[in-house]
């Protein structure tokens, strides 16, 4: 099947509501092998297509935060009817949250001193593979100098 503009726009919707490259692909009537074979060979459909995850991201993100803070309203039975209801909130969402936006506060206590020395501007005009050794080689360098340590 040939992509369309309708298509397409069908698919990145889908996409930036369910994040979900299978359901875009039935929504647009093409085959998950096309849309991945047009996000190669398509600049602007790769960054449309990122750009879509990334909002698909962003409403988990506050989903999740949602049921931390404001909690989940729970029905409460007794003897077999609803006499009310309660609210619980998520202790675990909120740290899985803090844990992934804070991590020199909430991590997991790995050091990342390492790679947050890299400097971007240094690593800008490197290839992907470039910037990947060079992540690695700081990683490497900072067990060795936490083994040195002990």
């Amino acid at each position: 099947m040939k992509w369309t503009k309708r298509k397409q726009a069908v698919f990145l919707d889908v996409l930036r509501s369910t994040g979900n490259v299978s359901a875009g692909a039935r929504a647009a009537d093409v085959s998950r092998a096309q849309a991945y074979g047009r996000r190669r060979k398509n600049r602007a459909f790769r960054e449309e297509w990122d750009s879509a995850l990334q909002g698909a991201l962003d409403d988990l993100e506050g989903a999740l935060r949602r049921r931390a803070v404001e909690g989940v309203e729970k029905a409460v039975y007794y003897g077999g009817k609803k006499c009310g209801a309660s609210v619980t909130y998520s202790d675990n969402l909120g740290m899985f949250l803090l844990r992934g936006r804070r991590k020199d506060v909430f991590g997991d206590g790995k050091s990342t001193a390492a790679i947050s020395d890299l400097s971007e501007a240094n690593l800008a005009n490197t290839s992907p593979r470039e910037r990947l050794l060079a992540k690695l080689n700081a990683m490497s360098n900072a067990s060795r100098r936490k083994a040195s340590e002990t």
